[in-house]
């Protein structure tokens, strides 16, 4: 390890440490690794889904190729309970907003029909406050019951030079969200050193 390497830890560290004092951000756990670990749970709002399907024919039905862009609520990890659940995304106790937009991969006849457990690509922005204190995810989704693995890519404020991976798992739907997924997401984050 070298000097500057070392200095900038302690300087990453101490900043962390000031800025998760001054934000409502959820705390990081220290990994073995060197790695930060943050645990979240979105519930989505199904009623800020917007669809362009690219089959004019059947806009109710989404094929591979649709696009859509979609929000949710951020809660501290542990929050939303697994299954089908009546938990409203607009409840009191969220820490942020997630943004989502992206691509089907898959048929929703496939993906709902339990024939595709691959459904999306997509670009998610995890917003603590606004997007000066945020994390960027890229990456594959699943239906429900799906775990997949996304690229963390950057992030802002708290986040600033955080890159790393997040296992996503799909936990269930919520009810009072219109019937849109509820998700966990285990982030490990590392301090990207060419910053």
């Amino acid at each position: 390890m070298t000097r500057k390497w070392l200095l900038s830890k302690f300087a990453f560290d101490i900043t962390l440490a000031v800025a998760l004092q001054l934000t409502p951000v959820p705390a990081m756990a220290q990994d073995g690794d060197d790695a930060k670990a943050l645990t979240v749970d979105v519930a989505i709002d199904g009623s800020t889904l917007a669809l362009n399907n690219n089959d004019p024919a059947d806009p109710a039905n989404p094929i591979r190729g649709t696009t859509f862009t979609v929000t949710g609520k951020i809660f501290p990890g542990g929050t939303i309970p697994m299954g089908i659940t009546p938990f409203d995304p607009n409840q009191p106790g969220s820490i942020g907003t997630w943004v989502c937009s992206g691509v089907f991969v898959a048929d929703a006849a496939d993906i709902f029909g339990g024939k595709q457990i691959i459904a999306f690509h997509t670009n998610q922005i995890f917003m603590f406050t606004d997007d000066r204190n945020a994390l960027f995810t890229e990456g594959l989704e699943g239906s429900v019951g799906t775990t997949t693995h996304r690229v963390v890519v950057g992030g802002t404020g708290t986040f600033r030079g955080m890159v790393g991976k997040e296992r996503q798992e799909t936990i269930g739907l919520n009810l009072g969200g219109k019937g849109l997924f509820d998700i966990r997401f285990t982030f490990k984050l590392k301090r990207n050193d060419s910053d």
